[in-house]
This record gives structure tokens, C-alpha cells and sequence, in this order.
């Protein structure tokens, strides 16, 4: 799932960080990423550049930060010790401008980057400012009205890498049989996360003939129909980077501008993979995430142009993320994957979404999901638009038939009820023991299209296809309301909640903000929470709760404040009731 992103190799992300991070290394002399242990076993995961707005004054220097001494003890002065005489020694090239001579303070800073959370940040050096702080989101516009008329196909799809290639050996290219399967009408654009090779994807199942592919850098791929559109322009941009609790690197985006080969028409397309943890928005909130994606928009493309953004943004309707892209871009679909986190937004209406399908997994630990989308003038109905395919555009009109006794496929359904699900559960995402024959006919159809076609609903409709795309975003709403765990709850780094009234409750060395979120969810009165890095109350983590009001936040350094799941959910209802009042 996107919260294991095990393919990193500790020398791709080494490499990456020392290029991006070398104003850093030179004034901190390290910092670099060395997961630790008690028994002094090491392993180097990455070098990366941090940031948060600095603060300095004493109260809050009484929390969120802390210079560890040794009458402190603990994990932080433990990895402290490990690195300077063992790790030192073992490997000199992750600690750059060290020596013998190096004061504790910046090992304690070389750690807090590295082993978090197990050292906080000394109150003596304080952080540098975020790289990706953005507090002003850019002028955005519609599609131009003027040429004809097109429809445009798009798909977004988490491929669970690590696990679906790596481990499973790809699964006799379910991932590629899906995208296959679902080609009633040919895709467009398509935008694939945890994706380290387009052609093990795409070609062993015919489809690199037809479109070309681009790898990027974030172990994301994207690829465009050949016969369809032309190249203008294409590149890479980075957008947010981990929270530092569940830190695997930068977050970027690949983007491409193409020009519609019938019309003329332009069309800008990015594929995005988000921060964490999830609802986040990473190292310098959702809000940021959010304006920096749509700054490479403004950046990038050109007034008239249409605007696709996809991808599993590690952030679903709870998040600020999403919560701030909504006034300026359509949130054409979301797929029910972890409470909503793969979307697809755009700059079209509402009125110009033509159709949008959850295609189920293909082996992966998320759905793929597609939409069709109008471009042209509003007056013209979407039937009668210049499709870049042929095909009928309506993927619910495609054949579907659900399998009989005596049919082959029914002897595929019936092996993967009984023998396939009780030896291999994983391979069903989302289905259990009581699931029916239509569910697992869909899973069986997903991976091998040959032999089983796709099942119907009992009224006739295939499966997968949604309602229309005007439910958006009041869907990613109620899709929230299912998700499980922190997946549900809102976070936000760098921030502190000012509450009035209630109660509160603390709970020291919580070591996850998350963690913080959950506890909060088991107190049915617990309507938000904070978590500190470093309280000298608990010396050290604390999660705090509340069950009073928020009335207003501030910026404080080593704080994450949150909400619940069901504060969450209203929070998103009210945003998504603003954004439609906006978009009307």
C-alpha cells in the first residue's frame, strides 16, 4: 500500500537528498538518515533536507524541542552514542563534517533528522524554513470554448509496486489486464503511482504500441495515446516531502502538455504521489501541497488549456489538501480506496463530466479509477463531442454478463471463492467470505479478461461504472465516512489548536501523531488532539486531548494538531458545501 514505499533503495535516496540538500549539509556539517536500534544494527535509509518556520521564544522552547544531555538518557541519547562511536567508525560517509570534535548538539540535530522521533530538535539550532512553505494559490481558468469539440480519457491507477511486482512477480500482468480490459474507449492520458517501469506495465500486454511513457524520478509513470496527441512539452517538480514521523523522501509530480492530434486543443496533464502520513499534506501541510500543485499548472501550462491532475495523493476528503483544491479545480472522482486518497480533478464543470468507473484493484492494494471528460463548448451535449477514439464513450454501455453453471468462467469464480480466497486472501482486496459470486467474477475479470468477462449488477448496469460525476465532492465525503483508522483523521504539522473549554487528557511517549489520532477516536467525548515532539512534562513525546472547541491555531515547531473522525467528516462537509456554492 502507498504507506510501504520499500522500493527505495537507501543509494537512490541517498543520491537525491545529497543533491537537493547540499546548502544544508555545508552549514549543519550532516544529515543524513540512519535508522537505528537498540542493538546497534544500522541501516541507511536516506539524506534529506528538512524545514519548518523557526520559532525561538521561550514558550515555545519549553516544548517541541529539547537539548538531550546525558542525565537524560533514552532512546535519543542511545542513537546519539551509536552514531558517534559505532556508526562513525562503520560508515564515515553518512556523517559528512563530523569528527571527534563535533559537539553533541549537532549529532542531536544529525539524529532528530535520521531516527525520528526518537531525538527531538535542539532548541539550539533551529530549523531552516521550508522549502515547500506556499501560502498564495494561483489564477486558474476554464478550457477554451472556442474549436471543436473532444472527449478526453483518463486513468489513474496505484500499482503497489513493491508487492505486485516485487513480491508477486507482477500476477501474470494483472495490473497491465486491467488497463486493457477497460480500453472501451481508448485512454487518453494515464497516470500510474508506485510505478518503477511503464514497459513491465504496459508492454506485455500489447499496449506500448499504442501509447508512449515516461518514468520519473518518484517512482511514478505516466503515458499518453501515440495516434492521438503530440508533445509539447513535458518535465518533473517537486511539491511536498514526508512528515518527518513517516519519512521516505520528497513527493513530486510528472506533467506533460499535449496537443489533441483532430481539434488542435491543449491539454496539460499531471500525475501526482503524495506526502505522508496521510491527511498531512507532508512537511508543510496540505495547504501547500495543494497551491504548489496548482502552481506548476499556472506555471506550465497556458490560459485555454485544459487541466487534468491525478494521482494517489496520500490524502482523502479529510485532508487540507484536497479541502484546498476544491475552489479552484472540479473533483471529477475519487476512488473508495482508504477513505477516497486517488483523485482526479479538473477544470471543466461539473456538467462536462461524462462518466467516471472504479475499476477494482488488478492486484494492487488500491482501485484504479477512470473518467471521461467533455471539452468543448457547453451548448454542445457530450455525445456529440469529437471523441480522440471511436469506440462509444460510455463504458457502462460496454458487454457484460455475469457467469452461469457450465460456463468456464463460473469454474474461475468457484475456484477463487473457495480455494483462491481461503489460500490467498490478499489477492482479494476488499472481498471476504461472504462476498458474492459478482464481487469475485469482477476480482477473476480484473486479472484475466480472458476468462471471465465483466459481471452486471442485478439490474443490468456493469460494475464499477458510478453514478454521475456531479456527485463530486459531496462522494469523497461519504467515502470518508468508511474510511478505517488514521486514514480518517485530519492532520496538520507545524500546527498547535487554541481551544476553549473542556477537558483534556495527556499521554506520554506516544512515538506517532497518528497513534495520537486514534486514541483521540476511542474517546467518544475527544473532539481534537496534539501531539508534541518533545514535552518536558513527559520528557519526551506526548499526545494530548481535548474536548473543548478549537477557536483558532498557531505555528508551533515539533506540534501536529488534529481531528478525529467524525469531527473530520463535518469539517469536509462544510468544506465540500462551499466549494459547490463557489462552483455553481
Amino acid at each position: 500500500m502507498m504507506k510501504s514505499i520499500a522500493w527505495f533503495t537507501c543509494s537512490s535516496l541517498l543520491a537525491a537528498k545529497l543533491a537537493r540538500g547540499e546548502q544544508l549539509l555545508t552549514e549543519l556539517a550532516a544529515d543524513d538518515e540512519c535508522a537505528t536500534s537498540d542493538d546497534a544494527s544500522c541501516a541507511l535509509n536516506a539524506l534529506h533536507v528538512r524545514g519548518a518556520k523557526t520559532s525561538q521564544g521561550r514558550e515555545r522552547a519549553a516544548t517541541g524541542c529539547h537539548d538531550i544531555k546525558e542525565s537524560d538518557g533514552g532512546e535519543c541519547w542511545r542513537a546519539i552514542m551509536w552514531a558517534m562511536h559505532e556508526g562513525m567508525a562503520t560508515h564515515p560517509e553518512w556523517y559528512p563534517g563530523f569528527d571527534n570534535n563535533t559537539p553533541i548538539v549537532k549529532w542531536q540535530f544529525q539524529a532528530y533528522n535520521t531516527t525520528h522521533p526518537k531525538c527531538p530538535r535542539p532548541c539550539s539550532i533551529p530549523e531552516p524554513e521550508a522549502w515547500c512553505k506556499n501560502l498564495v494559490p494561483p489564477t486558474l481558468w476554464a478550457p477554451s470554448d472556442a474549436g471543436a469539440s473532444m472527449q478526453v480519457k483518463v486513468l489513474s491507477y496505484n500499482l503497489f509496486w513493491w508487492h505486485l511486482y516485487k513480491v508477486e512477480g507482477g500476477r501474470g500482468n494483472s495490473a497491465g489486464n486491467l488497463v486493457k480490459g477497460s480500453m472501451r474507449p481508448h485512454y487518453d492520458v494515464m497516470g500510474f503511482q508506485e510505478c518503477e517501469d511503464p514497459v513491465r506495465v504496459l508492454g506485455p500486454v500489447g499496449l506500448l504500441e499504442e501509447f508512449t511513457a515516461f518514468q520519473g524520478t518518484h517512482a511514478i509513470c505516466m503515458a499518453y495515446r501515440t495516434a492521438a496527441w503530440s508533445l509539447v512539452a513535458k518535465g518533473e517538480t517537486d511539491v511536498a516531502e514526508d512528515m518527518k514521523t513517516e519519512f521516505y523522501g520528497s513527493r513530486g509530480t510528472q506533467w506533460m502538455r499535449l496537443q489533441h492530434k483532430a481539434t488542435g486543443r491543449m491539454l496539460f496533464f499531471v500525475n501526482h504521489h503524495g506526502p505522508l502520513s496521510v491527511n498531512s499534506g507532508g512537511l508543510c501541510g496540505g495547504q501547500a501541497t495543494a497551491y504548489n500543485l496548482l502552481a506548476i499548472m499556472a506555471r506550465h501550462a497556458q490560459v485555454g488549456d485544459t487541466l487534468v491532475l491525478v494521482g494517489d495523493f496520500n490524502a482523502n476528503a479529510a485532508s487540507r489538501t484536497i479541502q484546498s483544491l476544491w475552489p479552484h479545480l472540479h473533483h471529477v472522482y475519487n476512488s473508495k480506496s482508504f477513505g477516497g486518497v486517488d483523485n482526479i480533478f479538473s477544470n471543466v464543470n461539473r456538467a462536462a463530466v461524462v462518466h467516471t468507473t472504479d475499476l477494482g484493484s488488478g492486484g494492487s492494494d488500491h482501485h484504479a479509477i477512470s473518467a471521461v471528460i467533455h471539452v468543448g463548448p457547453a451548448s454542445e451535449a457530450p455525445a456529440a463531442a469529437a471523441a480522440s477514439t471511436p469506440e462509444a464513450v460510455n463504458d457502462a454501455a460496454a458487454d457484460c454478463h455475469t457467469a452461469v453453471q457450465g460456463e468456464g468462467c463460473w469454474n474461475e469464480v468457484q475456484w477463487a471463492m473457495h480455494d483462491g480466497y481461503s489460500s490467498h486472501p490478499e489477492w482479494y482486496p476488499g472481498l471476504d467470505a461472504q462476498s458474492g459470486t459478482a464481487a469475485f467474477q469482477a476480482v477473476v475479470h480484473q486479472n484475466n479478461p480472458e476468462k471471465c468477462p465483466k459481471p452486471c449488477s442485478e439490474g443490468g448496469a456493469t460494475l464499477g461504472a458510478s453514478a454521475e460525476g456531479s456527485q463530486e465532492p459531496n462522494f469523497s465525503v461519504d467515502v470518508l465516512e468508511h474510511a478505517h483508522g488514521s486514514d480518517a483523521c485530519l492532520l496538520e504539522p507545524q500546527v498547535e489548536y487554541v481551544l476553549d473549554g473542556g477537558w483534556s487528557h495527556h499521554h506520554a511517549h506516544v512515538t506517532d501523531p497518528r497513534v495520537c489520532c486514534r486514541i483521540c477516536e476511542g474517546e467518544s467525548a475527544c473532539s481534537a488532539w496534539t501531539w508534541t515532539d518533545w514535552s518536558q512534562d513527559a520528557h519526551g513525546p506526548r499526545c494530548s486531548l481535548w474536548g473543548g472547541n478549537v477557536v483558532s491555531k498557531k505555528t508551533k515547531d515539533g506540534s501536529v494538531s488534529g481531528l478525529p473522525k467524525m469531527q473530520a467528516i463535518r469539517e469536509a462537509a462544510g468544506a465540500a458545501r462551499q466549494a459547490m456554492a463557489h462552483q455553481a
